[in-house]
This record gives C-alpha cells, structure tokens and sequence, in this order.
C-alpha cells in the first residue's frame, strides 16, 4: 500500500516501462527493508540531512519509550513539553512563531522566509488561503501566487518559500492523508512546489518518513496524536544516524492567542536547552531560526534576507521550568491592565477615605501618596516578577505594596524630594537585572514579554517611555532648590548616558528606539538645566544628541559582541533599501497603532495634556516656585513621549505613559502640605 502511494505521488512520468519497473521493485524493497537500504540504493547515505516533525495536537505520555505500544504506557496525559523531556535524545525548548498577533498560516510561513514581521506591517494582514495539490511532479500550493503577492508588497525583503528553495533537489512532506496537510507549507519552495509528496495512512508514516529520508535532504512531516505518533517519534529518534538532524515541533494550532511552542532538536549537541542569538534567552528561540538551523547543518549558504539565527543548546534540561514559564508568559497581559486599574481605583478610593477624615489636608495627602504609588509601581512589577503568585495574589501585592512604599515615602522625605527614592530604585533594579540578562524583567507585568515575538530579553515599549519620564522626576527631586548651573546639566546627561546604554547595549536592553528616547528626554532637561541664554550650537547639539546616542549605540554594540537586533538589521542592513524598509515599517506600524481602538481619543487627551501643561507651567510648578528641575524634568518627560511616539513602532503607547507620569508628578506637586496648611499659594 505505501509503495503505491508512494509511486502514484513521487515518480515522475519515463518513457521505458522496464525502467519503471525497476524503479517499482526498489520503492518496494526499500520500505519493507528500512531507511539503510534507501540511503544505499539512493546514493545519498553520508550526506547531512535534516527532518522537521510537526506534532499534531497533545500527545500522550510514555514511560517507558522501548514499550511502545503496551496500553500501561499511555494512560495520562502530559504537556508536551514533559514529553519532549521524556525523549533524552531531545533538546527541549519554547518557539515563538510569530510576531506580534498569532496566526497559524504565518507562523508556517515564517518558517519558510527565515524573516518575520508583524501582521499589521502586511495586506491583508491575515494570509489567503492555501490548498495542498498533489499532482505527477510532487505538489503545489494553490493561492502560493496570493502569499508572494503579500510579501513583496511588505516593507521588508520577504521570501516565503526561502528554505526548501534553498535546499537542492527541494524538500518532501509526508503526512496522513485524512489530516489537515497546513504543515507542508513548510516543506514548498519559492513558488509553492513540494518537491516530493508522501500521504497515506498512520500505520506506514514511520516508514514513510524514512524513505523519503532517502530521496530528500529536507523532509517534513506531521505525526497524528496517540500512539501511533508516538511509536513514529521514538522510531525516529532511536533510528536516527549521526548526519541526521531531527527538529520536533508542535504543529502551529489554529487558535488565537499568542503561543509559545514546545520544541526540541535532536543532533546539534548534547541534549540540553535550546536557545539562539534571536532571544538571548535560554529556552526560548524564535520560529525564523530553524531556516538557519537546518541550512547551517546542510553546509547551505544562508540568504541575506533571513533574520533568524542558528540554534544553539546550553547545558540542562528542565521541562518544568519552561512550563513554568510559558505559564507565566501566558497570564502577563491579562494581569498588566488588571493591577493598572486596581490601583487607579484604590487611589480613587483612598482619596475619597482621606477626604471624609481630613477634607482638604487629607486630599493633598492622597494626591502625594497615589502619585507616588505609580512611582512604585515599576519596582513592584519585579516584586511580583519573582514570586510569580496567583492574580488575585499579584494584584493584591502590586496595589498594598505600592501604596504602602508611598505612604512611606511622604511620611519619612520631606516633599518634594520624595518621588527621588522610588525613582531610583527603579533606575538601580531594572539596570541590575538588565545586567543579569532580564531575568525579571520578561516575566514583569511590564516586561518585554517574549510571548510576543518582538523582543525576548531587555525592555518592552513600555518601560522605554516609564524608566526615563521616571527618573528625570526623581532627579528633579534630588535637584530641588539648586537652580541651573553646569553641574546639573553634567549630572542629567551623564544620568541620561547610562539609562541609554542599559537599554541600548545588545547584551543589555538591546532598545534602538529606547536609546534615542532617553537622549530626546534627557537631551530636553539638559538644555534647560544649563545656565545663561541658549546659543544656537547648544540648541543644535541638543537635537543631535539621539544621532549621537544611535552611533554610540552602534559603537558599544559592535566592541561588546552584543549581536543584537539593531546589529543584525541596522548595521548589517544591505543598502539603503533596507535601511528604507525599517524606517517604514516603523512608522507605518505606529501609525496603525494610532487609529487602532480608543487610541485617536487616548494620544489627542495626551497632547492636550502637554499643551496645557506648557501653557500654564507658571501655575503648575507653583508650589516649588518655579524650580528650574522640575520645570526641565517635566519638559524632559513630555519629549520622552513625544519623540519617544516617532522613534518606535509602538508610537503612541510611548506618549501616554510618559504623559501619565509627567502628570502625576504634576498631582504630587499640587499635593503640597504647605498649599493644604494655607502657607503658600
């Protein structure tokens, strides 16, 4: 039977009935015999070869893998990422497939090109559908034309089909027929081809496989859950030679919601955990690094389109902690807008509790300890980071706990320095754990959040806009009373030169846009803080301080090794037309950030905002009589958003949080006790 189907699919039309004869009795012998026999016949024993296996769905747990097959070894289910670990031939790891919003298809895809992007940077952003063909030749893709159309119109230098043409004589896909066949989109090449198409039924997909180990270099195929994948997954791996390299992934699920994919690699090394220089994070590579990976293993040129980079495996296997990880992962974008509102609403609650008790003195208290509560609130995110509790948990110890540390503050530092401590704790401990490889941070309700694809260590968009606006307040705090002068001018840029290279370094944040962020903000407070009138090669230095933070970026990049993304894309960018296609793809992804939902009404509030504020500066720094600090920190806060909202993809985002932490140092000014105690008006 698998010998028919395997004719009626693989062989391509002769002209001599005697030469299909021969080629008929080989194909027969060679599945009975087994996959030694096929590389004998087939000239191709010796030659590095790579198999990608798709699992379809949970499978089921072995605790003994030579007794497959006995009803005792598939009684419980388990996660697949224990069954990987229960392989000890594997590598185990997470893949994220895609970036941004999740789709099935693109992650496929992706696969396929070595480069991904969000799905909002394509049109339409959901890929056209895509029919399996068999025909005499292998099979085609029906709607492939669609998919390249979608790519070239990206901006980015996009090529689905990139691997399998890569790879010589193409790649074979082999699956069971009654399944649904989306994985052999890994398996086509630039125009949609298959080059060799196996489809038949579970009890012959081992053999299968390993015939077409012999007739291709690159060979897909997807397992069905159960103990028949089971029994072909461990026949696999136990009959695997030395130049085999065998990938095992769970086959994309066509769900929504971000994923993180178990995935583990038999043959780069000593079993151990998977990583690569995408993520920087051990246990976690990106789908676009498997193109890499397997041409790497081929002895395959890499295009210079592909993104990705080469698996590599660290020492240690721990499959829970990578459930315990994904599991994380998964709950940090539920909790973020959770504890934020939580704790706008306990502000909201204590300022009413003050009011009954104190009228107007305890309204001025609650608008020092709620300002100062989201001063915390960054320090606390890695709190909650590290314990990692329930929700109601976390959301408990984020709203007690911030509220807590500024009831302290304003109790024991005397206003307005106070906003100066949780500044710079916030400063010291995310640059700490920065230097630790972010450890906390891609586990932080503000975090980087790898479940995303975007950024797998470092700092997320969030934090680019909240560590600046923050610490600019807190040295605003520390400086009260001193008035301009050039030791304040040196003491805010060099502040402002170590937050950038935090975020900046390829081996720290590995932030483009955060660094020319911080230098926009920083560069702001700077120019007011100095003394005498403003020259216009003061004015100039200024405006090129984020240029000079980019090159100073690339400079620590290079000499640190950091192999970063701005690395990789910017510096290693082939031409100007790359150089182009990143600078669209950023603003076009802000700018669909910008009409995306409420945030036309959210970003238009935030610049009327800093509008106001710039009008009635007099009135709002008031109770500290105009200070030259806070005036430049407030200044420096507002150009953290504004320009913050050009240099990134995330625009707005960046704006609002910057704005939100410009105006509760704006309410915490207001909150004097001098002001409540009739002392100053």
């Amino acid at each position: 039977m698998v010998t028919i189907e395997l004719m009626r699919i693989q062989i391509r039309p002769v002209a001599r009935p005697a030469v299909l004869a021969v080629l008929t009795a080989i194909c027969f012998v060679t599945a009975l015999v087994g996959p030694g026999s096929a590389d004998a016949s087939l000239g191709v024993s010796g030659s590095p070869s790579v198999l990608i296996v798709f699992l379809a769905g949970p499978v089921q747990q072995l605790s003994n893998p030579a007794a497959v097959g006995s009803p005792r070894s598939h009684q419980s289910q388990v996660t697949l990422s224990q069954r990987l670990a229960a392989l000890p031939q594997l590598s185990i790891g997470l893949s994220s497939p895609v970036q941004g919003r999740y789709f099935a298809e693109q992650a496929l895809l992706d696969i396929t090109q070595g480069t991904r992007i969000s799905l909002s940077s394509y049109s339409p952003e959901i890929p056209p559908p895509l029919l399996l063909v068999p025909d005499q030749r292998g099979a085609f893709f029906r709607g492939w034309m669609a998919i390249n159309q979608r790519a070239a119109a990206a901006p980015a230098e996009i090529k689905p089909g990139l691997m399998a043409q890569a790879v010589p004589g193409g790649a074979a896909y082999v699956g069971v027929g009654r399944y649904p066949q989306q994985d052999a989109i890994v398996a086509a090449d630039r125009a949609g081809r298959v080059g060799n198409l196996s489809l038949g039924s579970p009890a012959t997909l081992a053999s299968r496989i390993q015939l077409q180990m012999g007739l291709s270099r690159l060979v897909v195929a997807t397992l069905p859950p159960g103990i028949i994948g089971d029994h072909a997954l461990s026949t696999l791996l136990a009959t695997r030679e030395a130049n085999q390299l065998v990938i095992v992934m769970r086959s994309p699920p066509s769900t929504s919601g971000a994923q993180l994919l178990p995935v583990g690699v038999a043959g780069l090394a000593a079993p151990g955990t998977l990583t690569s220089s995408t993520t920087h994070l051990d246990g976690v590579i990106a789908g676009i690094d498997l193109l890499p990976t397997v041409l790497d293993w081929l002895k395959v040129p890499v295009p210079p389109s592909v993104n990705g980079q080469p698996i590599k495996v660290v020492a240690g296997r721990d499959a829970q902690g990578l459930i315990d990880l994904k599991g994380r992962l998964q709950v940090v974008g539920q909790r973020r807008f959770l504890a934020l509102w939580s704790l706008l609403g306990s502000w909201l609650i204590l300022s009413l509790i003050a009011m009954l008790v104190s009228d107007r003195n305890g309204l001025r208290w609650s608008m020092r300890v709620g300002a100062l509560s989201f001063f915390w609130l960054p320090s606390m995110l890695l709190v909650t980071a590290a314990i990692n509790p329930s929700t109601l948990a976390e959301v408990v110890i984020i709203v007690i706990g911030s509220l807590a540390l500024a009831a302290a503050s304003d109790r024991f530092v005397a206003w307005p320095r106070a906003p100066a401590v949780p500044a710079l704790v916030a400063a010291a401990a995310y640059i700490t754990d920065l230097a630790f490889g972010s450890p906390l941070i891609i586990q932080s309700l503000i975090g980087s959040n790898p479940l995303f694809g975007s950024r797998f260590y470092g700092i997320g968009n969030e934090l680019e806009a909240a560590l600046p606006a923050l610490l600019l307040v807190g040295l605003a705090a520390l400086w009260y009373g001193r008035g301009r002068s050039r030791q304040a001018a040196i003491l805010l840029a060099c502040c402002g030169l170590v937050l950038g290279v935090a975020l900046g370094a390829g081996r720290l944040g590995a932030d483009v846009g955060g660094v020319m962020t911080v230098a926009a903000g920083f560069g702001v407070a700077v120019l007011l803080m100095l003394p005498g009138r403003l020259s216009v090669r003061t004015v100039t230095l200024v405006v090129l301080a984020p240029l000079a933070a980019l090159l100073l970026l690339a400079a620590v990049d290079l000499l640190s090794g950091g192999d970063s993304h701005f690395t990789r894309t910017v510096l290693r960018a082939d031409g100007s037309g790359a150089w182009w296609e990143i600078f669209v793809r950023r603003f076009e992804l802000a700018g669909r950030g910008l009409i995306r939902g409420l945030m036309p009404v959210a970003a238009l509030i935030a610049a009327l905002t800093v509008a106001l504020g710039i009008k009635r500066r007099d009135r709002v720094l008031a109770p500290v009589n105009n200070d030259a600090g806070w005036r430049a920190a407030l200044a420096g806060a507002a150009a953290v958003g504004v320009f913050g909202a050009l240099f990134n993809d995330s625009g707005p985002m960046l704006l609002l949080i910057a704005v939100f932490i410009a105006a509760c140092a704006a309410v915490y000014l207001r909150g004097s006790p001098h002001l409540a105690d009739g002392q100053a008006r």
